[in-house]
């Protein structure tokens, strides 16, 4: 069998693969030893493994490396000579360039030198050239403007082209101003005279001065124009010299004609401050003094636009006589007051870029609405007056209820709401007096109206914003507390007092024999509470914090409380009322209804008729009815209160009876049915009260 080793073909590809592969000891003794996989080295008898001719190929192999490891080091070392050389060489060529370097370094250096002499020669050369040609030249200019002199004093006038040409205007005005700086140096008195001189200046400069106005008026309607705005421009230049008095009136001619521009569109205050900003730009391209004619041109646009505007919407007599006039008016004017002032403060907020004078401000207000803000502070709270009392009125007109008040009552209400009103300011205190109705059948649950309080805080809140906004620093707080008196006085005393004192008026008395109704009042007591809430919201949220003065701060403090305070003793004493009527008809119940033999009878029932009575009182017309308006712990100390007064009568109404056997669990069925009533009381004192009747019970 051949041996597949002894192929040369297949051992060159093998040392070819070897080449381009990175060499790897294992898998090339793997692939010696099986370089064909169709190849099997086997012995003589073609069954067993004869290793040696894999011997031999490997060291063959071996042999073979050995002579590729020398020729592949000889190959390095004489890489490595090359590159020796090649190193030297390069070394050789580096220091050759260094020196060569060093040497146009140093020519460059003195080059450097050189040229630096030369510009300094040159520049001196240019300095006195410019001196030279400077003396030349004002030396020509001298000799002309004596030229212009000499003829003018001679002949009375000057013929030069230069002020021949209109299109050399600016250069004559130019002339004629060095010419004018001569002439104010002459003598007025002496040897010779120079009146006539002097006349033809003033002449020439004339002509030229309105030349220069008219060509800067004819440039302005075409101001859009590049050309004629760089006209413009020059003339402006021009007339701003000392020889000329016309450049004021360009200037006032330029606003003038500014201020006639139309304004386009129903927001006024948005046209302004486009016409501005176009002016500033215009400005700025024409006049050399533009920090100077803007602050002039918005006083004006001010004044002529603005004031106008105030003046036709704002009705000045409104203000002067606000008594005069409804509440819609005074609301209307207050609102377009108010809409007019932040407008043009804002106004003048985005153009204080072109006046940082901070009096600017407060010479709009001064001048445009001074005469408004100074009786601004009755407005409002004359408004607040009348619109308080419509509100009032058209809830009460709303459900036909109409305040029947005697005369001595209505002077009595009138004189303490106006104490009531001036009360902080006077530091005089004052009494309150029920306001006594005559009965009627209005039931009185509707007589405070949640929309009520609602529309008043609405009102009232506008006003607290237009006085943030229109009133000084220094009034601010006073005003704002003359609001808070009159949402007290009327929300307090014209609503939610007169609704508890109408109930006062016309509940029934203790001596009572009917069912006690409670819930008209309970009502009361539910929608206050919903007020009072809002009401303490909008002065902790609204009126408070925006009061500056502590002193007056402390005032606003003390007189709602003192107005809350009150409303809360006659709600008190109207609570306390009704759990008499509850109780003194519990005892009527006890006194009618429980029979002298219920408790010494042989009969054993459920519960006596007085029990079931009484606790069906409580527990459908008492209970649920409290639950509703009283909540939190004031439910708790009404529950408590009528618990203590119940379990009393209770007790006193049991004492008065003798009891049997059958008597005693009768007793304790009719407590038991108690007790249940009591503990839906919702308080744990309740059922330990019951708990005494059991004792009761035991000791009978």
């Amino acid at each position: 069998m051949a041996n597949p080793f002894d192929s040369y073909s297949a051992r060159d590809s093998l040392n070819a693969q070897f080449q381009e592969e990175p060499f790897n000891p294992e898998h090339y003794i793997e692939k010696l030893a099986r370089p064909n996989a169709d190849h099997v080295i086997l012995g003589q008898n073609g069954s067993e493994f004869d290793p040696k001719p894999l011997r031999d190929q490997l060291k063959m192999r071996l042999a073979e490396l050995e002579t590729q490891f020398e020729n592949k080091t000889k190959q390095v070392q004489r890489v490595e000579e090359i590159n020796l050389k090649k190193q030297e060489s390069f070394k050789r060529k580096t220091k050759e360039h260094d020196q060569f370097f060093n040497v146009v370094d140093s020519q460059y250096q003195e080059l450097d030198k050189v040229i630096n002499l030369v510009s300094t020669k040159v520049v001196h050369l240019g300095d006195q050239l410019k001196q030279m040609d400077g003396k030349r030249r004002r030396a020509l200019e001298a000799k002309e403007l004596i030229d212009y002199i000499n003829e003018a004093q001679k002949t009375g006038k000057i013929s030069s082209p230069i002020f021949a040409d209109v299109k050399n205007i600016h250069e004559s005005a130019r002339v004629l101003h060095k010419i004018t700086l001569v002439t104010q140096d002459l003598p007025e008195k002496g040897g010779k005279d120079f009146s006539r001189l002097q006349g033809v200046v003033n002449r020439i400069t004339d002509e030229i001065e309105k030349k220069l106005v008219q060509d800067f008026k004819m440039s302005l309607h075409h101001y859009i124009e590049e050309e004629h705005l760089e006209n413009m421009k020059k003339c402006a230049a021009t007339l701003n010299q000392p020889c000329f008095q016309a450049y004021k009136e360009v200037v006032e001619y330029f606003i003038e004609a500014r201020l006639k521009t139309p304004f386009y569109g129903e927001n006024i205050f948005a046209a302004i401050k486009t016409c501005i900003d176009e002016t500033s730009e215009i400005v700025l391209r024409v006049f050399s003094d533009h920090d100077t004619i803007m602050p002039k041109f918005i006083k004006r646009i001010f004044k002529d636009k603005i004031w106008k505007k105030v003046r036709l919407t704002l009705k000045l007599d409104v203000f002067d006589s606000p008594e005069k006039h409804s509440s819609h008016d005074l609301e209307q004017s207050l609102d377009s007051l108010a809409d007019l002032y932040s407008q043009t403060m804002q106004l003048s907020a985005d153009l204080s870029k072109y006046d940082n004078d901070i009096s600017f401000a407060n010479d709009i207000k001064k001048s445009i609405f001074c005469s408004y803000l100074n009786k601004y502070s009755e407005t409002e709270l004359e408004y607040l007056s009348k619109a308080s009392e419509e509100i009032l009125n058209q809830f009460y007109n709303s459900i036909k209820h109409e305040k029947n008040l005697n005369s001595d009552a209505l002077q009595i209400h009138l004189k303490n709401a106006k104490t009531r009103l001036n009360q902080l300011r006077d530091n005089i205190g004052s009494s309150h007096n029920m306001l006594h109705n005559e009965p009627s059948e209005m039931p009185s649950d509707q007589l405070l109206s949640v929309n009520v309080t609602t529309s008043l805080l609405k009102i009232h809140q506008r006003a607290v914003e237009r006085c943030l906004l229109l009133s000084d620093q220094t009034a601010c707080s006073d005003v704002l507390k003359d609001i808070a008196i009159s949402l007290l006085t009327h929300f307090v005393a014209n609503h939610l007092e007169y609704a508890i004192d109408y109930y006062t008026t016309n509940r029934p008395s203790l001596d009572s024999r009917n069912e006690p109704v409670i819930s008209p009042f309970l009502t009361i007591v539910g929608n206050s509470n919903i007020t009072y809430h809002s009401l303490d919201k909008f002065f902790n949220d609204i009126i408070l914090p925006n009061i500056n003065n502590p002193e007056v701060q402390t005032e606003v403090r003390k007189f709602r409380q003192k107005e809350m305070k009150r409303i809360e003793e006659k709600v008190s004493i109207e609570i306390n009322h009704s759990i008499n009527m509850i109780i003194n008809y519990i005892k009527l119940i006890l006194k009618s209804k429980q029979e002298k033999d219920d408790f010494n009878s042989s009969c054993f029932v459920h519960s006596t008729r007085a029990c079931n009575e009484v606790c069906s009182f409580l527990n459908h017309s008492v209970i649920d009815t409290f639950k509703g308006p009283i909540d939190g712990d004031n439910l708790q100390h009404v529950m408590m209160e009528l618990g203590v007064r119940f379990h009393g009568a209770l007790l006193d109404h049991l004492m008065q009876y003798q009891y049997s056997v059958v008597g005693a669990m009768q007793l304790i069925q009719d407590l038991h049915q108690y007790k249940q009533t009591i503990e839906n009381f919702k308080h744990v004192a309740y059922a330990y009260k019951g708990q005494c009747h059991n004792q009761l019970n035991a000791v009978k």
